[in-house]
């Protein structure tokens, strides 16, 4: 066995919940791992980024939870914080590969295939091959955040229509919260597959130079601001001439909710979909009645833990093709997205550390990413 593998581990667990201050409810713990190391594949944390849904599990509200456990040599049984990280592997015994699909190597960059899986550690164990997903070729921000922002955004696009741009060559789909993580990743997912996009962002002073950024760098078709997506002037008289001739709006993505997201169904086409995966406003979706009766709107929500969940195939055929893309320079890392905290893992004490998470946790702004330097 490898001799980089220490004797104890140093995970972020917790036992509570709190809805009020969810990031009183962590810790730092050291702790022996129980299971057999040398029957077992040892990964060395390389970053985890701090999510919504994390945070969510802190307060209590999420609909999945991790199981607590004594596992980890706790007083009370504790779950290990985080559901998305990017590892490399330390160690794997020899006997588990077998020539497969699933054979790792040491030195291999993975990420877990299933949720609940606690990322907010210095090193995690698994003793299934198949747990697990090979992301070789990423740089470490894409890695560390393809397992919900990047395979959200490619199954939105791409499991749901089928798509038929051969035909009219001018098939759209249209999206609330253009700003967000998963738009910019959505926009260039469609654009590299000749879909085009209509992406809504809120009314900023910058609203300008935002919306070139989105166009120009990510690959949105036309950005156009929430003012005018309500706009019904704007909508019978500017909007078409946006979409061009033939135009099939076939797709909306909701994930801000509320009269958000009625504005942007009205601009779908007969018998089309919308996906609601987020409720940024807190406002519920509100649908006209006719969209219903005389368009056949369909509206359903898309829930990534449950889809890949019941699909784990979809997810690795997601990471897969989003690996391609990045090999291909079609896919943009988020490491400007992001906000970039270090944790020092031979030098920082376990006050800083869990101050630094607590900061990630609370702090406004960009989504926080912890980068593990070894």
């Amino acid at each position: 066995m490898s001799t980089k593998i220490p004797k104890t581990f140093k995970s972020v667990i917790y036992s509570t919940h709190s809805v009020e201050d969810c990031a009183s409810v962590l810790s730092i713990h050291e702790y022996t791992p129980k299971e057999d190391l040398s029957k077992s594949i040892v990964l060395k944390s390389l970053a985890f980024p701090i999510n919504p849904s994390d945070i969510n599990q802190l307060q209590g509200v999420y609909p999945s939870l991790p199981p607590k456990t004594l596992e980890y040599s706790t007083n009370e049984p504790a779950a290990i914080a985080g559901n998305e990280g990017v590892f490399e592997v330390v160690s794997i015994p020899p006997e588990m590969n077998t020539n497969s699909i699933n054979d790792l190597n040491e030195g291999d960059w993975v990420i877990p295939l299933y949720a609940n899986q606690g990322t907010w550690s210095n090193y995690r164990v698994f003793k299934d091959p198949k747990e697990l997903v090979r992301v070789n070729g990423l740089d470490l921000y894409t890695a560390a955040t393809v397992a919900v922002n990047g395979v959200t955004a490619y199954q939105l696009v791409k499991n749901f229509i089928s798509w038929d741009i051969e035909s009219t060559g001018n098939e759209w789909l249209i999206q609330n919260a253009g700003t967000s993580g998963v738009s910019k990743m959505v926009t260039q997912i469609a654009k590299i597959n000749g879909i085009k996009t209509l992406s809504v962002i809120r009314d900023r002073d910058d609203f300008d130079e935002v919306a070139e950024t989105l166009e120009k760098t990510f690959g949105a078709t036309k950005v156009i601001s929430e003012s005018q997506n309500n706009d019904k002037v704007f909508n019978k008289e500017v909007l078409p001439k946006i979409l061009g001739e033939n135009a099939r709006v076939r797709l909306a993505l909701n994930s801000v909710g509320g009269k958000s997201s009625s504005s942007i169904a009205r601009k779908l086409e007969n018998d089309a979909l919308m996906l609601t995966y987020g409720g940024m406003s807190k406002q519920p979706v509100t649908l006209p009645t006719s969209l219903h009766i005389f368009k056949g709107l369909t509206s359903q929500g898309y829930w990534s833990t449950k889809h890949n969940k019941e699909n784990p195939s979809q997810k690795i055929d997601a990471i897969d093709a989003i690996v391609d893309m990045y090999k291909e320079g079609d896919f943009i890392s988020p490491k400007n997205e992001l906000d970039i905290l270090e944790w020092d893992v031979n030098n920082a004490s376990d006050t800083e550390v869990l101050d630094m998470i607590k900061y990630g946790i609370t702090g406004k702004g960009k989504k926080r990413l912890i980068k593990l330097n070894w």
